[in-house]
């Protein structure tokens, strides 16, 4: 089954190209496109059939992070990956906050965006590793403020590897065990979390509230 794709980007050849990708991929389908929040709105409603939207942040008239929030509260599912070439801290971290689950950058290469596309359908979060990277050290910056939900040492293995965007099957890899196993241990997380999701997770990291 293909992932079906919306795109939300206003410089047209950026758009152009990120449609060429999306429409020659044998996992992905086009489904619409344009080139600011206001027209996507306007075509957009809780019967389109998407499963992500790739967004960029920095649009003509509505910003692309009052998008990602009216698009989550019309279709909570749908995935939202933001593709920018911005990367400042505060910026990735409003998108997330929003309701962002995943964070690229415009100098990702064509496969890589396909493969990010891919794999956060499967649950992994599509990040650069320049994100993953600066969200590492936002973290370890602000550790101190961090609640301790007394996780057992292989539920923090396991929260570690989340937290870098691995899926169940690589961190089943990883830790040399079962996939069935790497699910028990993310429900006894998020179970010591109050959370029911890896995004919820995400925005707790982001916040500076989870403990590693």
């Amino acid at each position: 089954m293909s992932i079906k794709v919306a795109i939300l980007e206003d410089d047209a050849y950026v758009l152009q190209e990120i449609s060429e990708i999306v429409k020659a991929s044998k996992k992905l389908e086009y489904v619409m496109a344009a080139s600011s929040g206001e027209k996507f709105l306007k075509y957009f409603n809780d019967k389109t059939d998407m499963d992500i939207l790739l967004t960029d942040v920095g649009l003509p008239g509505m910003s692309g992070i009052e998008v990602i929030t009216k698009i989550k509260n019309i279709c909570p599912d749908v995935e939202i990956i933001v593709l920018s070439s911005y990367h400042d801290n505060d910026t990735i971290f409003k998108a997330l906050r929003a309701g962002a689950t995943g964070y690229l950058l415009k100098d990702a290469s064509f496969d890589e965006i396909e493969r990010k596309l891919i794999e956060a359908k499967e649950g992994s979060p599509a990040l650069s590793p320049a994100i993953a990277n600066r969200m590492i050290s936002f973290f370890n910056a602000t550790k101190t403020q961090n609640v301790d939900y007394n996780l057992a040492p292989k539920e923090n293995q396991v929260l570690q590897l989340l937290i870098e965007g691995l899926s169940y099957k690589l961190i089943a890899v990883e830790l040399d065990i079962s996939i069935d196993g790497v699910r028990y241990h993310v429900k006894k997380i998020y179970k010591k979390v109050h959370i029911n999701s890896r995004p919820e997770l995400m925005r707790l990291y982001m916040d500076g509230k989870l403990k590693l």
